[in-house]
């Protein structure tokens, strides 16, 4: 996995600083989404790894993906960058580059998903509290990603970038058996 990080970079890193330039961010994220979902597809898989299939044929399934593009400007960049990863055999990087760009697009633009594993449904208000505290701690635009998790007992785990708070009471009662085992 690391080596595919490592490959999907310099790709990323590209795409984005011509996003950037075009004022296209938008577009990019999800012309690259659609492109990464293909190719996690099992059939895409198997057409772009048979050997009897031409860089040509494979531009073309993909781009036929990125034709709905509303940017009509971009399409010789979409193909011409599809035809590159294609020559280099690197279509399977395209969730990595997707994920990569994505991380590049959020530091530019400050933003930060969080996702949240609660023991119950968060109101109105515990969701405002939370976005709030962990905009002003992060110093960016949070939005939460919500999920419910029966198995934590009671309470939260909060994974935002780098930062993880486990406020559950799983993880409590395992401190305190730590602490009693000691």
């Amino acid at each position: 996995m690391s080596d595919a990080i490592t490959i999907a970079r310099p790709y990323a890193k590209a795409i984005f600083v011509h996003a950037l330039a075009k004022k296209h961010l938008a577009f990019w994220s999800e012309t690259l989404y659609d492109l990464a979902q293909v190719i996690l597809l099992q059939d895409t898989v198997e057409f772009i790894t048979n050997p009897t299939v031409t860089i040509e044929q494979q531009v073309q399934l993909l781009l036929a993906v990125s034709i709905k593009a509303k940017r009509k400007e971009e399409i010789n960049i979409v193909e011409n960058f599809i035809r590159l990863l294609a020559v280099n055999k690197r279509l399977q990087a395209l969730p990595y580059i997707y994920t990569q760009y994505e991380e590049l697009r959020a530091l530019q633009e400050k933003t930060l998903i969080a996702k949240v594993r609660s023991f119950q449904k968060l109101s109105s208000k515990q969701e405002l509290n939370l976005t709030k505290s962990l905009s002003q701690r992060l110093q960016r635009e949070v939005t939460l990603e919500i999920s419910i998790d029966k198995s934590l007992l009671g309470g939260a785990v909060i994974s935002a970038g780098d930062l993880v708070i486990d406020g559950s009471v799983r993880a409590k009662l395992n401190k305190l058996k730590t602490n009693l085992a000691a």
